[in-house]
């Protein structure tokens, strides 16, 4: 069987199929078939030249040792690494296996002997229990946002660590405070006295990423208010990790005031319009003008605007058209004149 670049360094046969896998110099693991002595597959993923391999769960799986003291675990079937350990500091010249399965030793050129446990079940059990966990709490924000529980909603979208969940909740919040007649800040300021540094840290991460977009930088500016008005300086001060947070809200926030100021500016362009057309406006009584159109409904603007299009219509007998006259079919430069 040939195939590698560079020495073959390991072979093992696998004791559920007829084939056998090698590793070799050149970085690469080949799996052989013992039927026709072809190249099945070839599996890569190594910095350094591969030292050692053997089979693991059944056949299914390749684990093997390297140059730079580097142990992977291969699926055969996805030729994916389903992980890696940086086991020594030289190379590793020995990697066996128990005969169940669950204890991995190796034995590297930096004098060391190293036995590793298997802990696939235990790593499955935590991640099913994470996982309903996680499906548990989603049920629950559902159900919050769903009875508009706000308050209740945030603090699982922060303990899930779900950012856009917490933008929606905080944006319901700040509206519903609104609708109240409340300051928009009054219920976030309430939330954030309760948070510890590691809650602002996070929430101020969340702003971050929201202050990128213009939609998204209401509500983050709002909850950065919220958190400088309700901590104290010294307290803000000392959590670590805000300076450098800070410096990426800043320059966007910047950006975001400047095109407020141009929409406020450019909005006297709109004033100098309106007060400019004489029979809508009278210059020098903008504040009368502006009580008058606030105090009159659409409707009624409408019909005060046909009424005046209807009466600065001219009737039939007023139109004169090019070449007709008083005195018949004949027309003079006179009657042109005036019709112009």
């Amino acid at each position: 069987m040939k195939g590698h670049k560079r020495g073959v360094w390991d072979c093992q046969f696998s004791s559920h199929d007829r084939v056998i896998a090698t590793c070799s110099g050149d970085k690469t693991i080949k799996l052989w078939s013992l039927e026709d002595y072809s190249c099945i597959r070839t599996f890569q993923g190594h910095s350094a030249g591969t030292l050692r391999v053997r089979f693991l769960s059944g056949g299914l799986q390749l684990i093997t040792c390297d140059g730079e003291g580097m142990v992977r675990l291969t699926d055969i079937r996805s030729s994916e690494c389903v992980f890696s350990i940086d086991a020594h500091d030289d190379k590793i010249w020995a990697l066996d296996l128990s005969t169940d399965g669950k204890l991995l030793v190796t034995g590297a050129a930096d004098s060391r002997l190293k036995v590793f446990h298997d802990t696939t079940k235990q790593l499955e059990l935590k991640s099913r229990e994470t996982e309903e966990r996680n499906v548990l709490m989603e049920q629950k924000l559902s159900n919050h946002l769903r009875f508009k529980e706000y308050e209740q909603a945030l603090d699982i979208a922060l303990e899930m660590d779900k950012p856009w969940q917490s933008l929606k909740v905080l944006s319901a919040i700040v509206e519903t405070d609104i609708c109240n007649g409340s300051h928009a800040l009054t219920t976030l300021q309430k939330h954030v006295k309760n948070w510890d540094s590691r809650r602002i840290i996070q929430i101020l991460s969340y702003c971050r990423d929201w202050n990128t977009r213009a939609r998204n930088s209401r509500i983050s500016m709002l909850t950065v208010k919220a958190i400088l008005t309700s901590k104290a300086a010294d307290e803000i001060a000392c959590i670590e990790g805000l300076p450098e947070i800070l410096e990426g809200i800043i320059p966007y926030a910047g950006r975001h005031f400047e095109r407020i100021d141009k929409l406020y500016t450019s909005s006297y362009l709109i004033d100098f319009t309106l007060i400019s057309m004489g029979d809508m406006v009278e210059v020098g009584d903008f504040s009368t003008w502006e009580k008058n159109v606030q105090s009159t409904t659409t409707a009624e603007y409408s019909k005060q605007l046909d009424d005046k299009v209807t009466d600065e219509i001219p009737s039939d007998d007023e139109i004169m058209t090019i070449g007709e006259s008083d005195g018949g079919d004949t027309t003079d430069d006179s009657s042109i004149d005036s019709c112009v």
